[in-house]
């Protein structure tokens, strides 16, 4: 099934670059994890590290984030076609959503590759950071940094077309201090950056080590062969599947400002000569709120779907995302104008890869899942930490149920499709911002009901300890109609949902448009992430494997001994978003995930 004739004709020689490219984004990822500041980085693991050829093709990523991975060639092109070609020792920065980036937290930075004066490629990392400016806490709700209410690009915060941040090996302290000079915890955000400096860096060094083993011209040719390679699986997979159209439809509910009427996302899913194409046409308009996606980010929704069908001997990089075609009008959803609000925009790239994994379901009914949940429960909230006297602006967010598939129980508390962002443990929250961890657990029957069951979503509870906080919550798919499909006769996961309980008070429901909320000291806030969706009719033929009906037992109660983790207290804890993933970065401990399945209402 190869590409032909390889470049590089030695078997082994062209094996052991292809992996070495992992490799070497896998060393990236692994400094940049443990050289950044803000949990977000360290913790939650939301940034991704690449490599790009010469002509700027993605050649290996680091498989954390496949929202950013996905965007790298539209940045880095972007960036290129501003900047003109990069020079030995220059390193471009951007966040442009407009140029080929996701939304402005998010700072993508390129560094090029010289070998003996010759181009190699490029190396990239991006990272969500802390704080990029924007409108307040006291504007309109938003936290600083991450302005969910805003209405316009301006609002979000500082945009950075692309520009070198180092100039032949000489940073340019002026831009420099002039992100700093915007932010409102610099040291965070100059850390965080430093770190993606070094990776890149680390990234840069290690190829040419290769380059050096094996020759500039065979690194080359290695990853022509790899993209080439791949690009003719995808296409002998795709030309295996039946050649029409299907379609399906979800809906967000509202746009991040409104939730007066639900956003339809609709994809007609054409799959030809082995190509697929995605028109999106039938979808929202543009909306005045924040999930707007910018094309890169909507072709990075289709790439993650696509190559969880192709299915296991793809690799990740540009041979196969050459087979994809999205369309799109402009002013749309997944097409906006500038400078329409995008921060919030994995709210529809989530609900757009759902959609169309349910149309590539209907096109190959063997490989069909239930739906995963789309909710993405996030507290954001801005205090003053009375220990220190530092301003702490915390982000978190919880995992939901996978969809259910034929023989297998959906995944239980995941971050689903293109986010896959890992649980920040109770430990780090308590060590870093004014918060408790009150609970965290595994909510039993929100799994969709089937002959395989739908993934369990997490419920967290948050007590401030400090004099008072504001900012926002936000989570969709609380619409009971909007909650997580079943598939082949499986019921539905439950809604997400996000309450408050004051100074021990009963639980009030927050309305869907929390964009200002505010707590004082000794409140909880509760959020509740959706579940996934069942597969098959409850109560058909029996034929799950062994390890997932005894989750199926564990999460309807009983004991499962070696299934659940065990927490630092000692008790059964539900492993964190991330685990298998993270396990090469040194992630996936369960360590401040409390309890196994929660069954209580108070806090």
């Amino acid at each position: 099934m190869g590409a032909g004739p390889m470049r590089v004709k030695d078997p082994a020689v062209r094996e052991l670059l292809w992996n070495g490219f992992d490799a070497v984004v896998g060393e990236m990822a692994l400094l940049l994890k443990r050289c950044s500041f803000s949990p977000l980085i360290r913790e939650m693991l939301d940034f991704s590290c690449g490599f790009l050829d010469a002509r700027g093709r993605l050649v290996a990523d680091s498989h954390l984030i496949p929202a950013q991975a996905g965007t790298l060639e539209f940045a880095l092109a972007g960036a290129l076609a501003r900047t003109g070609p990069l020079d030995d020792g220059d390193v471009v920065v951007t966040n442009d959503p407009y140029a080929g980036a996701t939304h402005l937290p998010d700072l993508e930075v390129f560094m090029p590759v010289y070998a003996g004066g010759e181009l190699l490629g490029h190396v990239a990392t991006v990272a969500h950071h802390v704080d990029i400016g924007g409108v307040s806490a006291r504007n309109r709700g938003a936290v600083p940094g991450h302005p969910e209410a805003s209405r316009d690009l301006y609002e979000e915060g500082l945009q950075l077309p692309p520009v070198r941040l180092v100039e032949r090996g000489v940073r340019n302290d002026a831009l420099w201090d002039v992100l700093l000079r915007n932010v409102r915890d610099p040291e965070s955000v100059d850390g965080d950056l430093m770190a993606q400096l070094s990776a890149c860096r680390r990234g840069a060094e290690r190829l040419r080590e290769l380059a050096a083993r094996h020759g500039a011209a065979t690194l080359r040719a290695a990853a022509d062969d790899l993209i080439d390679d791949t690009s003719a699986r995808a296409a002998a997979v795709l030309r295996g599947w039946p050649e029409r159209t299907v379609t399906a439809t979800g809906f967000l509910d509202g746009d991040g400002l409104h939730y007066d009427e639900p956003l339809p996302v609709h994809a007609a899913v054409t799959v030809a000569d082995g190509r697929m194409t995605v028109d999106l046409s039938r979808s929202a308009a543009q909306t005045t709120g924040t999930f707007n996606v910018p094309w890169s980010s909507t072709y990075s929704g289709l790439y993650y779907a696509l190559r969880c069908f192709l299915g296991p001997g793809i690799r990740q990089n540009h041979g196969y995302m050459r087979h994809v075609e999205a369309r799109a009008p402009e002013g749309s959803l997944f097409r906006p104008r500038r400078p329409a609000a995008v921060m919030s925009r994995h709210m529809a790239v989530q609900a757009l890869t759902d959609v169309v994994f349910r149309a590539l379901g209907e096109l190959l009914p063997e490989r069909a899942v239930a739906a995963s949940h789309v909710s993405f429960p996030v507290l954001l909230m801005h205090a003053v930490d009375p220990r220190t006297g530092a301003s702490k602006t915390l982000m978190d967010t919880v995992g939901g149920g996978g969809g259910a598939r034929r023989g297998a129980a959906g995944d239980d508390g995941i971050d689903a499709y293109t986010s896959n962002c890992a649980l920040i443990s109770a430990e780090v929250i308590e060590l870093e911002y004014p918060w408790r961890v009150r609970s965290c657990a595994l909510v039993p029957g929100s799994g969709g009901q089937g002959t395989w069951r739908g993934g369990l979503a997490v419920r967290r509870d948050y007590e401030l300890l400090a004099d008072r906080a504001s900012g926002r919550v936000a989570a969709e798919q609380r619409r009971p109609e909007h909650a997580a499909p079943g598939a082949a006769g499986g019921g539905p996961g439950a809604p997400a949902s996000a309450m408050v309980s004051r100074a021990g008070g009963p639980w009030e429901p927050l309305p869907y448009d929390t964009s200002s909320l505010s707590v004082r000291e000794g409140d909880i806030v509760r959020l509740t992430a959706a579940g996934g969706g069942g597969y098959g009719p409850p109560g058909g033929p029996p034929g799950a494997p062994p390890r997932r009906a005894a989750r199926s037992e564990r999460a309807d109660g009983g004991e499962a001994a070696g299934d659940a983790e065990v927490s630092r207290d000692g008790r059964r804890g539900v492993p964190q978003r991330g685990q298998q993933r993270g396990a090469g970065l040194g992630g996936g401990a369960a360590a401040g995930v409390r309890g196994d399945v929660d069954g209580g209402d108070g806090p």
